[in-house]
């Protein structure tokens, strides 16, 4: 394939990761978000992706809470959700940009967040029993997660961090990224 020809393939690619980014992230909103369906498109087209793969590599934890905090909050100003719907919006687009995708830097692998709904905080009710000698880590855990039951109750970042590091010990004691801890996520089981 030509230079010209490669360069194509991976815009037609591109293109077509972020329609199906942006049709994910809007049909993860059927269920209880204000905002449904087409109208999340003209919002979801405004979040700053390019300035996120432009953070030079490797991609920190800060620098992605950064841009991440910044986007969360447009998004819920410009789309009138919470900001609990606004991070799951978010998060669906990175799930299929960056975790399926493989756009930007890898180094996002290990920062991107899981989209946050009440089946992934079951899963880890699930998994983190309080009973035994972890009871009271999983303690910590499942009170962390808890505050993202529900979704639209997470009216601030700093609510929606709380929920992210008992994610984080959650990954930390499963072994897996954050993004991974959603392979305790209960829908379709």
């Amino acid at each position: 394939m030509s230079t010209t020809g490669a360069a194509l393939a991976s815009e037609s690619r591109d293109n077509i990761v972020a329609k199906f980014a942006r049709w994910a992230a809007a049909s993860a909103a059927r269920q209880g978000c204000k905002v449904r369906g087409r109208k999340w498109y003209k919002h979801l087209d405004e979040v700053a992706l390019d300035d996120l793969f432009a953070i030079p590599p490797p991609v920190s934890d800060g620098a992605f809470r950064e841009w991440h905090e910044r986007e969360v909050k447009k998004l819920a100003f410009r789309a009138s959700v919470e900001i609990g719907w606004a991070a799951k919006m978010i998060n669906m687009l990175l799930k299929v940009h960056v975790y399926i995708g493989h756009r930007g830097d890898s180094s996002l692998l290990a920062v991107i967040h899981p989209p946050i709904d009440n089946l992934l905080v079951k899963g880890i009710e699930r998994e983190f029993s309080l009973k035994g000698q972890s009871a009271d880590v999983n303690q910590e855990i499942r009170s962390l997660c808890k505050l993202g039951k529900t979704i639209s109750g997470i009216a601030n970042y700093d609510q929606y961090s709380s929920l992210i590091e008992g994610l984080r010990l959650a990954s930390e004691r499963r072994k897996c990224t954050l993004f991974e801890i959603e392979r305790l996520w209960t829908g379709g089981v």
